[in-house]
């Protein structure tokens, strides 16, 4: 009996012990099959190659900035007979608060190292330094000057070439290339974010913030990119104030002036003929008298183009006549020359005089007084364009889908009078009526919120807290703008209602509208890293506009979020995303163009339940094809 009591307990235990094991297996199973959905198209040694990389190009660049600072620019300062202090401050501009930035970046990725493999606060280190690649800003728009300046210097200057040519190993060309570094470095944090984002898992404590700071960096990127664009306008303005040396005193660099062509014509002004060396802008034109072999360039005359300014045909086919406070007559002996700078005058000076005639590109308040149909505030042109777009507000991604360029500037061009216009919107679709309102609000001379109030605005963080203050600074706003941005936000909240078939979702609206709506006297890179605070004022005036305005209820938009109703799940069918999405309320989802989703519920109300991953949430219809039920 004993015996089989024994034999009884070794099988019982024995049992027990099978149990554990299958026990065991089934929770080791069940939780792989939990980290393969979170993981399962993450492929961490292609993320972590692409952030051994990023820290590796870091390292090499603070060396390049490095060797620009201890080989050249230090040693250039300490020897003024080599270059004078201008000339250095041109060509090197801010280096050495870039090469402080990065030194930073450098210390915080190196910190980052301690955790590997597994890798986490890369996207709130950034988000953290982000405002200090403000410094950029400097450094881009003084890119082209800075090349400009050093070519020609090596050209003069023998010593000096002598200097860079020994400092670069023998190559002119060696100082040309490390200084074009920084326009480059943006982009590649642009692209290695790119890559660690796509392989980062959703649910990766890291995953939103890598999100948000690639979307800083190609911001940033982009903001680069047209700033090169207006480094080389500068680069010529400089050069000509570099001409014009201590003979002009005005301010040469102004905001929107652009250098349209220099050369020499003969000019006659009082009854004396000489040649003269003209700068002609798009704003004005400075006649010269040209010494020193054109390097230098005494002004005599300084044309400023007003509405009163007129260019005419001469007596002669050679010659042309220009009227200003003063007349003037041009000629060159080659007719072909004379004709190309009479009409080069003639486009300025007829802008100029179109300036004072057109809707848009004019101040807001001189619209309104000259605005004979404006109701209430609101100029014609903008309650026309309002009226055209809400006949249909489900219309998908209204104002996401660019209009047609030819078709939106023929828009432009009909409307753009205080006259009256008959159908102005025969050939025009919803996309190049809503493209022409961006336009309107985008030209405006000063952004509705306006550059006085900048500051105070872009100081705000987004918190809920501050609602109060951002109600305090708009009812700070002239009156013209405020009743004109109440319109807009108004019209911005009918769309909104419709964001289940338009895909335009508050936060879309506010990613399109923001930038138009507020920025400052001169664009930096500054202004490009506030753009998620100018994103959240848009959005909150759009989803509060009874907090933040303080009248009309019932205009309050009314999103629908997650339905209630029947709450089983069925899968009903498999969809691709069209479109991307953000989420905004915890009941929903963020989608991503091209995802694959499982639709769970599809409700009337326009709105689809999905399973993405492990994850279910709610979604606009509209963001989905559903391939099969």
């Amino acid at each position: 009996s004993l015996c089989l009591d024994v034999i009884s307990n070794i099988e019982i235990e024995k049992h027990k012990l099978i149990l554990q094991k299958y026990l065991k297996g089934y929770i080791a199973r069940k939780r792989y099959k939990q980290w393969k959905k979170i993981y399962e198209e993450v492929s961490w040694e292609q993320r972590n190659a692409a952030i051994r990389e990023l820290f590796s190009k870091e390292n090499t660049y603070c060396d390049v900035l490095e060797t620009v600072v201890s080989n050249f620019l230090i040693p250039l300062r300490g020897d003024k007979h080599l270059i004078n202090t201008s000339d250095t401050i041109s060509i090197f501009s801010n280096v050495e608060a870039l090469l402080s930035v990065h030194r930073e970046f450098q210390i915080s990725f190196n910190g980052l190292m301690s955790q590997w493999p597994h890798v986490t606060g890369l996207g709130k280190i950034f988000i953290k330094l982000a405002p200090l690649l403000a410094a950029y800003g400097p450094y881009v728009e003084n890119s082209t000057h800075a090349h400009k300046t050093l070519t020609r210097l090596l050209q003069t200057e023998q010593k000096f070439a002598a200097f860079v040519s020994e400092r670069a190993g023998g190559s002119d060309f060696k100082l040309t290339e490390l200084l074009f570094y920084p326009l480059n470095r943006i982009s590649q944090y642009s692209m290695s974010f790119e890559t660690i984002l796509k392989h980062t898992p959703r649910k990766h404590p890291d995953h939103s913030r890598l999100s948000r700071a690639h979307g800083m960096m190609t911001k940033l990127y982009n903001f680069i990119q047209e700033s090169v664009t207006v480094s080389k306008n500068r680069a010529k303005i400089l050069e000509c104030k570099r001409k014009l040396g201590a003979y002009f005193e005005g301010q040469l660099l102004a905001p929107g002036r652009v250098l349209v062509k220099e050369g020499s014509i003969n000019v006659t002004s009082k009854g004396k003929k000489a040649q003269r060396y003209i700068f002609l802008f798009n704003d004005m034109a400075i006649l010269t008298k040209s010494i020193q072999k054109g390097e230098m360039c005494r002004p005599k005359d300084i044309l400023v183009f007003t509405e009163n300014t007129k260019v005419t045909v001469g007596k002669e086919p050679h010659q042309f006549m220009i009227a200003c406070e003063d007349t003037y007559l041009l000629e060159s002996e080659n007719k072909q020359v004379a004709d190309a700078w009479r009409l080069d005058f003639s486009k300025q000076i007829e802008a100029v005089l179109s300036r004072s005639r057109n809707v848009f590109g004019v101040q807001l308040v001189e619209i309104l007084k000259k605005d004979s149909r404006q109701q209430d505030g609101i100029p014609y042109v903008v309650r026309l364009l309002v009226k055209e777009i809400e006949k249909d507000l489900t219309v998908k991604g209204i104002y996401r889908v660019p209009g047609n360029d030819d078709v939106v500037v023929g828009l432009k061009k009909v409307l753009d009078t205080f006259e009256e216009v008959k159908n102005p919107f025969v050939k025009a679709s919803t996309f190049d009526i809503a493209a022409a309102l961006k336009l309107f609000l985008r030209e405006l001379p000063e952004p509705l919120l306006t550059f006085d109030l900048y500051e105070e605005f872009t100081a705000l963080e987004g918190s809920e807290e501050e609602k109060s203050r951002l109600k305090e600074i708009i009812a700070k706003l002239p009156k013209e703008n405020l009743n004109l941005l109440k319109f807009i936000i108004k019209h911005l909240i009918n769309v909104g209602n419709q964001s289940s078939t338009n895909m335009m979702t508050p936060t879309n609206l506010a990613l399109i509208f923001g930038p138009g709506l507020l920025y400052p006297r001169v664009e930096t890179i500054q202004y490009t890293l506030t753009l998620p605070r100018i994103f959240w004022i848009v959005q909150t005036m759009i989803e509060d506009y009874d907090a933040i305005f303080g009248e009309d209820k019932n205009q309050k938009p009314k999103y629908k979020k997650k339905p209630t109703g029947n709450k089983k799940k069925k899968i009903k069918a498999k969809a691709t995303v069209l479109y991307q999405y953000a989420a905004q309320s915890e009941n929903e989802l963020n989608l991503v163009v091209g995802a694959s989703v499982t639709v769970l519920q599809n409700d009337p109300s326009g709105w689809c339940e999905v399973r993405i991953g492990s994850e279910s949430g709610w979604v606009p219809a509209g963001y989905l094809q559903i391939q099969s039920s």
